[in-house]
C-alpha cells in the first residue's frame, strides 16, 4: 500500500498529497476510468488526515489507496483505460508500463492484486501513487482496510483483530475474512457484524470493530481478556505503546476496592458521630 514504485536514479517520482487535494484527485480518477470511489473507498487513512498543528506530514497521504471492485472491471480493462489516457496526453508506449526493476519510470505497474498509477495532482504540481486495491468483496477490503487512531494504527488494529481471532482458535485474513486454520482456512465470516460477533461478543457490532480502544472496550470483561490480547499487547510493548490493563478479574477487584472503600469510610464517619453524641 505504500513505497515509492515510480522512481528514478535521482529519487522517487511521486511525492505525498495534501489532504485537501485528495477529494479532486480522486475526482479526476473516476473520469479517466470511469469507475466510483466513495469516501469509505478511500482506505486506511487516504484524505482522513487532519491536525490542527498544521504540518504537512499530518495533513497529507503518502499515496491514495483504493478500494477497487474486481467485480465492476478487471485489471487488463483498468490498464487498458489508464493507458488510453496516457497515450491521449503523448506519452509513448514504451513509457507507459513499469518493467521489473529495470524500468520504474514509467505510469502503470501491475502487481499481483493490484495495479498502480502515477496520478498527477490537481490543484497542485506533482505526482502521488495510487495504489487500485482489487477485491472481490469491497464490503469486507473497506473494513480490512481501516485506518487508525491517534493512539494506534491501523497496522496495530489489524494486529489485534488477528491476536483475537488467535486465541478464538482462528484466523484473521486481511484479504478473505476470519478463516479456520483446522479446516484448510475455509472462510468462517467475511461480513463484519458476522466478524464482531465471533471475535467480540454475540452482542457485538460491526462498529464495535473499527479502532483499538473500541475493540478493547468491548473484550475487557471476557474472562479470557489477557489471553485473547497477549501477542497484540506483546507487540506494542516491543513499540514503547501503553497497553490497556483492565481484565475482567481487574475490574473485578477494582470493584472490590471501591466496595471496601465506602465500607471503611462509612464506618469512620459512624465513629464521629458516636463521639460527637450524634447516635
Amino acid at each position: 500500500m505504500g513505497g515509492n514504485v515510480f522512481k528514478t536514479l535521482e529519487g522517487p517520482l511521486t511525492q505525498r498529497i495534501p489532504t485537501s487535494a485528495v477529494r479532486p484527485t480522486v475526482d479526476a480518477i473516476e473520469k479517466i476510468t470511469g469507475l466510483e470511489f466513495i469516501d469509505d473507498d478511500l482506505l486506511g487513512t487516504t484524505g482522513k488526515k487532519s491536525d490542527p498543528d498544521g504540518s504537512f506530514e499530518k495533513n497529507s497521504s503518502g499515496d491514495l489507496d483504493l478500494n477497487t471492485d474486481a467485480n465492476k472491471v478487471s485489471k487488463e480493462q483498468l490498464i487498458a483505460k489508464l493507458s488510453a489516457w496516457l497515450k491521449s496526453r503523448g506519452v509513448p508506449d514504451n513509457e507507459i508500463m513499469n518493467v521489473g526493476n529495470k524500468f520504474t519510470s514509467g505510469w502503470i505497474k501491475d502487481a499481483g492484486d493490484q495495479v498502480h498509477f502515477r496520478m498527477p495532482i490537481q490543484g497542485t504540481k506533482g505526482y502521488v501513487q495510487t495504489d487500485f486495491m482489487f477485491t472481490n468483496n469491497p464490503d469486507y477490503q473497506r473494513g480490512a482496510k481501516r485506518g487508525g487512531t491517534a493512539q494506534y494504527s491501523g497496522k496495530d488494529r489489524a494486529m489485534l483483530l488477528s491476536s483475537i481471532a488467535r486465541g478464538r482458535g482462528l484466523k484473521f485474513s486481511p484479504k478473505f475474512g476470519v478463516v479456520d486454520p483446522n479446516n484448510g482456512d475455509a472462510v468462517v465470516a467475511d461480513n463484519w457484524d458476522e466478524i464482531a460477533k465471533i471475535l467480540l461478543g454475540p452482542n457485538a457490532k460491526e462498529a464495535d470493530t473499527h479502532t483499538v480502544e473500541s475493540m478493547i472496550a468491548k473484550i475487557k470483561g471476557d474472562p479470557n481478556f489477557e489471553e485473547l490480547i497477549a501477542p497484540w499487547k506483546e507487540a506494542m510493548e516491543k513499540e514503547g505503546k501503553s497497553v490497556p490493563t483492565e481484565s475482567l478479574a481487574d475490574l473485578e477487584n477494582d470493584a472490590n476496592f471501591v466496595k471496601s472503600k465506602v465500607k471503611q469510610e462509612n464506618a469512620e464517619i459512624f465513629r464521629i458521630r458516636q463521639l460527637s453524641g450524634l447516635v
